[in-house]
């Protein structure tokens, strides 16, 4: 079986929904919650501008920057490990959530925060069409 996600808005699609449910083979699991809208591809274009105009005047890579964000925001824990190439023990932060995970809300304020701390810290604001 294949797993699929519907959307039902309407009466009709319920009762397509109802019938395709009726059609699986048992036994199978079903997921009923409020619909969940993934950030969209212009709010993570605008981030990753606003990673790479930060990085510009910090010295560090958009992908370093963004690492950094999501730590602030988002907290983090210390992992301990050998590194892949010397075998240094090294101990590196890691974020406790990702952005590509979030939904339009939760991304829309992670972008918000990180934009005010860039803006204060670093002097690095996007205008309203960035």
């Amino acid at each position: 079986m294949t797993e699929r996600t519907f959307i039902v808005e309407r009466e009709d699609q319920c009762s397509y929904l109802q019938r395709h449910v009726g059609r699986q083979p048992l036994p199978f699991q079903a997921v009923i919650g409020p619909v969940v809208t993934q950030r969209s591809l212009a709010q993570n274009a605008r981030l990753w501008m606003l990673h790479t105009a930060a990085g510009k005047v910090t010295g560090y890579t958009p992908d370093e920057m963004h690492e950094e964000a999501l730590c602030k925001h988002f907290g983090y824990e210390e992992v301990t490990r050998p590194d892949l190439f010397t075998g240094e023990i090294t101990t590196k932060r890691v974020p406790l959530k990702r952005s590509s995970a979030r939904d339009k809300k939760e991304f829309a304020a992670f972008m918000e925060a990180t934009e005010l701390w860039y803006g204060s810290e670093f002097g690095v604001w996007l205008g309203q069409d960035g």
